[in-house]
């Protein structure tokens, strides 16, 4: 379920801020194939580099573990074991994102699901090449998912992928998840008021201000933003969407996110972004909450206490659904 985010949330800072001796410092760096950045109200910017630095030190060792990509990361290696009985013991992150990631498959009815790493090569194969997949290899690679078969032995922390040929893939909750311990780190380092950006995933922390300020862009529309903002402190945000990512094969438009179900990307347009207690629970809800019928994707952010913003690309236009909570958190200019 390799998911690059859509470019719908922008970020901006409040120009109206006065803090004596401190200053927003911003630090990039590439990551995970996508650029992450780090913001971080400071009045010593030698140590909150240093921290940033430590942080981004830390995304880097997270990829070894989580990479679909790095034939030798933690991952890859447990994926070749599908099919046999062997139980692996794992690292402690790789745990925690699995065990996070069977809870959202059980939560989100199997709409989000990590055990789809075969079909999201295949419809990678396929977008490059602008053609569908064979009938019968699509279906084969079907027969794989599943995270009924995504054993966790909580006692032991071990991993058993049952199922011969499953491959497991963290695209649509390792960013998420890397923004969150990104924050965490920064707080530890003593920087409470931090921003934490993995390619749109953000985990906010505290503004001297009052709020980081949020600008959510119109599917499509680059620099075109919904009219209101969105001030947010301690929470999380992140859009996944489809506009800058789609492919057409026989006439038809697909989305590059993969349903678990079909194999195949949607073929409708939406983003959706999920505000939520933190940025790896809003990476796989904004995912689930993509695939399923809005009605259901309203209900399931309702359950899972998080604010949640659909807007559908339609030939009329475009259609938006917002949570109350969304809603109230919008602010004028």
């Amino acid at each position: 379920m390799k998911k690059t985010l859509c470019l719908g949330v922008i970020l901006l800072c409040l120009n109206n801020v006065t803090w004596a001796q401190r200053r927003k410092l911003i630090f990039q760096q590439p990551k995970m194939g996508s650029m992450f950045t780090i913001q971080v109200w400071s009045s010593d910017s030698l140590k909150a580099a240093t921290a940033a630095s430590q942080a981004f030190l830390m995304v880097d060792s997270l990829n070894q573990v989580f990479s679909d990509y790095n034939p030798d990361s933690e991952l890859s290696k447990l994926n070749r074991t599908a099919g046999s009985s062997t139980e692996v013991k794992v690292s402690p992150a790789l745990w925690d994102i699995l065990s996070i990631s069977k809870e959202a498959w059980e939560k989100s009815s199997g709409w989000f699901d990590v055990t789809v790493g075969q079909l999201t090569l295949l419809w990678r194969q396929s977008r490059k090449e602008k053609k569908l997949p064979p009938v019968e290899t699509l279906k084969k690679a079907i027969q794989t998912v599943g995270a009924e078969s995504l054993l966790l032995n909580k006692a032991k922390q071990t991993v058993q992928l049952k199922r011969p040929g499953t491959k497991l893939d963290l695209g649509g909750i390792g960013k998420g998840y890397a923004a969150q311990r990104m924050l965490e780190m920064m707080k530890k380092a003593g920087f409470e008021e931090s921003l934490c950006d993995a390619a749109g995933n953000m985990a906010i922390g505290k503004n001297p201000s009052g709020g980081w300020k949020i600008g959510v862009e119109w599917p499509g529309q680059r620099d075109q933003l919904l009219e209101n903002w969105l001030v947010l402190n301690e929470t999380a945000i992140s859009t996944s969407g489809d506009v800058y990512q789609s492919v057409t094969i026989n006439g038809k438009t697909y989305a590059h996110i993969v349903s678990p179900k079909n194999g195949l990307g949607v073929t409708y347009q939406r983003q959706v972004t999920i505000l939520s207690k933190d940025a790896a629970h809003a990476d796989w809800l904004s995912t689930a909450c993509y695939l399923l019928p809005a009605e259901k994707a309203m209900q399931l952010a309702k359950s899972e206490r998080a604010e949640i913003l659909i807007i559908d690309k339609q030939k009329s236009g475009f259609k938006t659904i917002a949570s109350e909570g969304f809603k109230k958190l919008l602010k004028e200019e």
